[in-house]
């Protein structure tokens, strides 16, 4: 699949798995799309899921650099944004608040939940997750096999990253192979 959009609003936990890949700039500048973090999603990322160092030094340069626009909710958008956060984490409440009220970009989120709720009572097509963005840069990049497989790897393992269908479960299981999908706990599919 192909991300044809200009605008993606990028969720906290999107965030964290891009981070946790450790190749986030080339992720990032590899992607022909506009990345937009919210205030929200910027305040919640505290600690580097890897070393818990604090990601402002990590996520400053990359704002002034132009990889990630951060943006501020205007009072439309801050409304729903309260509406939401009754059922949502603050960083998907925003996200959605800012995707609805501003139009002409797209949500990225990896959570069930607020993915349903994008679709039941917005309509908002399509939603991106993780592996969305993954496959993009893969595609676009065509970084080599063992620097994606590692990026992979952190990715799941570090960042916990979701994978939300049996599809991308099945693109990854082939990526990694069995040893290293053994090391990752959030592929421990309950049965």
């Amino acid at each position: 699949m192909q991300i044809e959009v200009q605008r993606l609003v990028i969720d906290t936990s999107v965030l964290i798995n891009l981070i946790a890949s450790d190749d986030l700039t080339k992720i990032l500048t590899g992607l022909s799309s506009e990345i937009l973090i919210t205030e929200s999603v910027f305040r919640e990322l505290k600690k580097h899921p890897k070393d818990g160092r604090e990601c402002g030094p990590l996520l400053n340069p990359l704002v002034e650099r132009g990889l990630l626009k951060r943006v501020k909710l205007l009072p439309q958008a801050l409304e729903l944004y309260l509406e939401l956060t009754s059922e949502l984490g603050d960083g998907e409440a925003s996200v959605i608040a800012y995707t609805v009220t501003q139009g002409q970009c797209t949500v990225v989120i990896d959570e069930k939940k607020a993915r349903r709720i994008c679709q039941e009572r917005f309509q908002l097509s399509p939603i991106f997750c993780t592996m969305d963005l993954l496959q993009e840069y893969l595609l676009r990049v065509k970084p080599n096999e063992q620097e994606f497989r590692l990026l992979l790897f952190n990715a799941v393992k570090i960042g916990r990253m979701r994978i939300l269908t049996e599809e991308h479960e099945r693109w990854v299981q082939e990526i990694l192979g069995t040893d290293l999908i053994r090391q990752c706990s959030s592929l421990k599919r309950k049965k």
